[in-house]
């Protein structure tokens, strides 16, 4: 697997031609090879619409954005999305959902042994012949993993793919996913309104606001994988963006109020 640069350069985006406000406005942004970067607001910052961006689900009204040499028009195997819900054929295997990527792309016969590999790695060694139906919501995510990571992408996109799940399987597969990311040097994008998360699985922290969707603030994660959420600096910079977005909420209210004065 290997990683690719992102670049997010003017980019503006209108669902609407009547919008007055933009869903996304002005957003500039760089990411190296390998970080793990994380895009956290609150629900309607358009932090969505921008990964859709990145995978080639959507085009910007206005902007670019680029992987390595090239303009993101559509999706690509290189860059692999993974969505809240984990999107399995409920017919099909463990095995056959995790491969799927590499059928389509008509090199399944070559790389067996790349899903064999990546199903022990996610733990599902023992399920590989069961039906999906019959696994739990976190295997089911694993298969996904498998899934996203056997066609060996450059990019992995995480739109909030643990919210559904408890608190304890939410935990672990923040870690491994993490892990697997820095391990291999794939460049991740994680989407998420979980402070936590954020913390526990980015090398750099992008803050969001909203009405427009633009980025207002970022933090650098200097901590090694996997990381410690009971250590003081884990605390310190959960703390931080929390005070980051109370100030985002009082400069809201104190505008709103100055609105309603006006």
């Amino acid at each position: 697997m290997g990683s690719s640069n992102i670049w997010i350069t003017d980019l503006y985006h209108y669902y609407d031609k009547k919008q007055a406000t933009p869903t996304l406005e002005d957003i500039n942004l760089t990411i190296p090879k390998g970080q793990l970067t994380a895009l956290i607001g609150r629900s309607g910052c358009g932090k969505s619409t921008l990964l859709q961006m990145i995978a080639g689900l959507l085009i910007p009204s206005e902007g670019s954005v680029r992987i390595n040499a090239h303009t993101v028009t559509k999706p690509s195997a290189k860059w692999n999305m993974m969505f809240q819900k984990p999107s399995l054929y409920p017919w099909m295997t463990v095995r056959e959902n995790a491969a799927l990527g590499l059928v389509f792309a008509g090199t399944y016969a070559s790389k067996k042994d790349r899903v064999e590999e990546l199903l022990d790695m996610v733990g599902l060694s023992e399920h590989k012949d069961k039906n999906v139906q019959q696994l739990s919501g976190g295997q089911q995510q694993r298969v996904a993993l498998a899934r996203s990571l056997a066609t060996e992408p450059d990019v992995l996109l995480l739109d909030e793919p643990f919210s559904a799940l408890d608190a304890f399987t939410r935990s672990a597969l923040q870690t491994e996913v993490a892990q697997i990311c820095h391990d291999y040097g794939i460049t991740m994008v994680l989407v998420t309104h979980d402070i936590e998360e954020a913390v526990a699985m980015a090398d750099k922290v992008v803050i969001m606001n909203h009405n427009p969707g633009r980025i207002v603030g970022s933090m650098d994660v200097e901590l090694p994988y996997p990381r410690d959420r009971s250590e003081p600096q884990f605390i310190e910079l959960k703390e931080y963006l929390f005070a980051e977005f109370e100030k985002i909420d009082q400069a809201k209210q104190a505008e709103l109020e100055k609105q309603l004065a006006s």
